[in-house]
């Protein structure tokens, strides 16, 4: 009896330490991006992803999937909300399908300045937006800096005129897509990794995107033009599924919240002279830099208002973008 009591406890004893070692077995979480590897926004996620094991003491971990490897943005935000994946970082754009707020925020020229931007995305409006997010399933981190967008082409756009038969990518947008049809394009949703093919074999025309973007993706190699319009200006966000935000224990959201805040700080760091470096590329590379000024504006906005008629659909929505107009 006392060596079968001995060999039970001890099994008991087993049992316990392989019990314990599951329940505190690292959780890995996958998370997505269009960007290369050596983007800073992709860097911000590997740094966001060190600071998050640092804090769980290795419970948490996380793996950057960049360069689209698991598909692009819409396949990424379905797999969030089904919960088959954990994290995402996307253009708020790309939310517009998921977000009222989202729609509204994506109507061009809204923004004037990036202050601007963020003074509203931190108020009442980015609030709504959270909630609306939620309600979808994904829970918003944090934002991460960005630049306006404007068009990089195969031939120059000086006028609304120039917009006519031009294929022209766009994120996976109703908005994006109005705008560009409203202008006299073609739209074209399409993978970011897909887009350097599409510009040589010619089914591209032009591409909507930042110019750190343009540069970090070796777009300016191919595109010679450079259009500053500068017609939409949309912080990255960075999402986990609402699903594994769930499974997650209050330390462990709180841990991922605050490393989600120092990358984003990281961000911010990092992109401080992104722009101006990626131009002086663009422009050594030689590509020809038309801008804002040098563009007739005039039409090109005209056009661009008629897509708020059909995405302003009550007179709360005006009122929105009345205030979001009016925030100094």
């Amino acid at each position: 009896m006392k060596l079968t009591w001995r060999f039970s406890a001890l099994t008991l004893f087993t049992l316990i330490l392989s019990w314990s070692a599951a329940g505190n077995a690292a959780v890995n979480l996958v998370v997505s991006d269009q960007q290369t590897p050596d983007h800073p926004v992709v860097r911000s996620l590997e740094f966001f992803g060190q600071r998050l094991t640092q804090a769980t003491r290795g419970d948490l971990t996380v793996t950057v999937k960049a360069s689209g490897s698991t598909g692009s943005e819409q396949d990424a935000i379905q797999a969030l909300q089904n919960g088959n994946q954990a994290l995402a970082r996307l253009n708020l754009g790309a939310l517009s399908e998921q977000s009222s707020a989202a729609t509204l925020a994506s109507l061009p020229y809204l923004f004037r300045s990036s202050d601007h931007m963020w003074k509203v995305l931190k108020g009442d409006f980015g609030k709504r937006l959270d909630r609306e997010l939620e309600q979808k399933g994904l829970i918003r981190l944090a934002y991460f800096e960005s630049a306006p967008r404007n068009f990089y082409c195969m031939k120059p756009i000086r006028s609304q005129a120039d917009f006519a038969g031009r294929k022209i990518r766009v994120l996976p947008s109703r908005v994006f897509e109005d705008l560009i049809r409203n202008l006299g394009g073609t739209p074209v949703p399409l993978p970011f990794n897909k887009i350097p093919e599409a510009l040589r074999a010619g089914a591209l025309d032009c591409v909507d995107g930042g110019t750190v973007n343009f540069v970090a993706a070796d777009h300016h190699k191919i595109t010679p033009w450079l259009m500053q319009d500068e017609h939409l200006l949309l912080p990255e966000v960075l999402l986990i599924s609402k699903k594994t935000w769930s499974s997650l224990s209050t330390a462990q959201q709180n841990a991922i919240r605050q490393s989600a805040q120092e990358a984003t700080a990281h961000m911010t760091k990092l992109w401080a002279d992104q722009e101006n470096n990626a131009l002086v590329a663009a422009k050594k590379a030689g590509v020809s830099v038309i801008p804002r000024a040098q563009i007739s504006m005039t039409g090109i906005e005209a056009q661009a208002i008629k897509t708020y008629n059909k995405y302003i659909k009550s007179s709360q929505d005006l009122e929105t973008i009345v205030r979001i107009m009016a925030v100094k």
